[in-house]
């Protein structure tokens, strides 16, 4: 036997299936972490909304209590005396 039998002149083109696999994971995880970045930049931003607006409301409440105290002072000394009063009650 001659080795023209054993091994023929054409190239062997089998498909390596391991390496698209881990080319294939590769460009997922690529996608995956672009897409975890985008996450987090838009969780970011929310938080920051959020706290801006979180921050606005208390601002807003504390002004419209003062303004009510000064609308109103004797009601909310009373206000003020009756949830002392069921503080004092609970404990």
């Amino acid at each position: 036997m001659t080795d023209d039998k054993l091994a023929p002149d054409t190239p062997i083109e089998e498909p390596a299936p391991l390496v698209d696999e881990a080319l294939a994971a590769t460009d997922r995880k690529a996608d995956n972490q672009e897409e975890l970045r985008a996450l987090r930049s838009e969780i970011a931003r929310l938080q920051d909304s959020l706290h801006e607006a979180a921050s606005g409301a208390g601002r807003l409440a504390m002004e419209e209590f003062r303004g009510e105290v000064r609308a109103q002072p004797i009601s909310a000394a009373v206000a003020v005396g009756f949830l002392a009063f069921l503080y004092g009650v609970t404990r």
